[in-house]
């Protein structure tokens, strides 16, 4: 009698749990982001490269990797969006743990994550964002690598 009485109930269990769905999760896409000088408009001749992942988490976007071997001094990482022949296209500021050749570095999660509105999700979404990295030499960007249409849903 026991018996037939536990598995009533795990068969009850079961099936409340498959009508119940999945328990809501959080979505969470990742990318790799190769950055170079040929991906520069126009193309940049530099030994410049860099690898960053971008991960998107419901609306908030952070940034990890690292760059290396750029021709001058590092003077800034950029979060930027691409509309045709508007120079101010800046999103957001990437914070940059400098080593000291001052030509290379890391980005770290804790310090670049950013919660996106509405209109930056669109953005994602339709693949308009890229990462630069500016130097000295190369005040409008030494090496970039755009970030591939990312969506949690």
């Amino acid at each position: 009698m026991n018996t037939s009485y536990n598995i009533t109930y795990i068969f009850i269990a079961a099936l409340l749990v498959t009508l119940a769905g999945p328990l809501a999760t959080s979505a969470q896409q990742s990318a790799d982001v190769y950055l170079g000088g040929h991906k520069m408009q126009p193309k940049v001749q530099t030994s410049g490269s860099g690898m960053v992942t971008v991960t998107l988490k419901d609306d908030s976007l952070t940034v990890e990797g690292d760059f290396e071997y750029l021709t001058g001094n590092y003077s800034g990482a950029y979060i930027m969006y691409d509309i045709k022949k508007r120079p101010d296209n800046q999103l957001f500021s990437l914070t940059a743990d400098v080593n000291e050749n001052k030509r290379s570095g890391t980005f770290s999660t804790e310090q670049n994550r950013f919660q996106l509105s509405k209109a930056e999700q669109k953005l994602i979404k339709e693949g308009s964002l890229y990462i630069m990295i500016s130097s000295f030499e190369h005040q409008t960007g030494e090496i970039r690598g755009n970030i591939p249409a990312m969506s949690n849903k």
